[in-house]
């Protein structure tokens, strides 16, 4: 059933992006994957795949004229895993790229299905379709991210299977996912196995930046704290898109402050936790990832469907925890078509710049709803039990 489940999911996913190149054109189709190709294809040539101006030049040289944007911002081991499509055309090396890409949603959906309590067809197929159509989900397959390989990774450690490799093994490609180390952090005891083994894998992973052809993550560092220039968690930001709503709003010392209050709230509210139980603790910690790292777009925002699993799961009969949940859905769903309209909507008046963050304001409401969960589990409250795992 829940692999069923997981399947429909990955057809779900499948046709809304179909019916987005229907009625919206192609533009932007894989432009992230574009960038990932380009930046094998420099390490194939022994080159540095953080110089924009000659991953541009890759791209323009295969007929592809795609947004470059900020280029390849990812640590080194994911253009490494890149290399074998990079000897492929850029057309057949994106369709593997795609197809891997619904392959891993399939069974990402299906190990989180598979976790919530008396699984039956109807829901099975219901969740499916749920967790297919999630905006992030769509935007990770339309543009070509990574984050579907990312979540199949999270979801094995969300089911307690080596969460400390698949928490290394994610932060290597994305970064954010190194937050999931809070959950072992405050495990009463504190699980120093899977932090150990996880910090390991992580930096055994990085260290592929190390006499590697030149160029280093660490160079981008301006990029993540300057201006937006797309949408992501920091929109508040005076950039080309959003205006801060306030002239001389301190919007950096904002943020910074409000990633501290977070992160403090979590760090007592997982102490406080009955029981701290796996799942609930690590997708709590890896929504704090979410939200808090620099230049985090709507399409990372994809690790929330592990939120919506744990709330669903100890729903326990409180139906406006489920309404809740559909608010802060629906305000991500809205962020992805206000994006659409970024141009004159945001930027028609002060007033509007707050809607550039709609999709953050819904992924508060789900942490919120699940730190609220993990304090009042209700009657059903489960959850997975590590016994000395990874």
């Amino acid at each position: 059933m829940a692999f069923a489940g997981g399947c429909l999911s990955a057809l779900a996913a499948l046709g809304r992006v179909a019916f987005s190149f229907a009625t919206i054109g192609i533009s932007g189709q894989l432009n992230d994957f574009y960038a990932y190709w380009a930046a094998g294809v420099l390490l194939n040539r022994g080159q540095d795949p953080y110089n924009v101006a000659a991953l541009t030049a890759v791209q323009r040289a295969a007929g592809l004229y795609v947004e470059t944007g900020s280029g390849f911002s990812y640590p080194l081991f994911f253009a490494h895993l890149m290399r074998p499509l990079a000897l492929l055309p850029p057309a057949t090396a994106s369709a593997i790229f795609s197809v891997l890409s619904l392959v891993a949603l399939a069974f990402g959906v299906a190990l989180l299905l598979r976790s919530l309590p008396r699984l039956r067809w109807p829901l099975a197929l219901a969740g499916g379709v749920v967790a297919g159509l999630f905006p992030p989900v769509i935007g990770s397959l339309y543009f070509g991210q990574a984050n579907l390989f990312v979540l199949l990774l999270l979801a094995l450690a969300y089911r307690a299977v080596l969460p400390g490799v698949m928490l290394g093994i994610s932060g290597a490609i994305k970064l954010y996912p190194v937050g999931g180390f809070l959950a072992a952090l405050t495990a009463r005891p504190p699980r120093w196995r899977i932090v150990a083994v996880g910090i390991g894998v992580l930096g055994a992973l990085l260290l592929v930046q190390i006499g590697t052809g030149g160029g280093t993550l660490s160079g981008r560092s301006r990029y993540f704290l300057g201006p937006d220039t797309y949408w992501s968690n920091e929109s508040g930001i005076d950039s080309t898109w959003t205006h801060a709503p306030f002239p001389g709003l301190p919007v950096d010392a904002l943020m910074l402050t409000i990633v501290v209050l977070l992160t403090v709230a979590t760090v007592v509210l997982l102490l406080r936790a009955p029981g701290h139980p796996w799942d609930g603790a690590l997708a709590l910690s890896l929504w704090l990832g979410v939200v808090s790292a620099p230049k985090n777009s709507l399409w990372n925002f994809t690790p929330l469907l592990l939120v919506i699993t744990f709330v669903f799961a100890r729903l326990a009969g409180r139906w406006w925890l489920g309404a809740l949940g559909v608010v802060g859905w629906l305000l991500i769903e809205l962020q992805a078509q206000l994006d659409g309209a970024r141009e004159t909507i945001y930027q028609a008046s002060p007033a509007l710049a707050w809607f550039s963050s709609v999709g953050l304001y819904g992924a508060f409401i789900l942490g919120g709803l699940c730190g609220y969960v993990l304090l009042r589990p209700g009657l059903n409250a489960g959850g997975h039990r590590l016994r000395g795992r990874g």
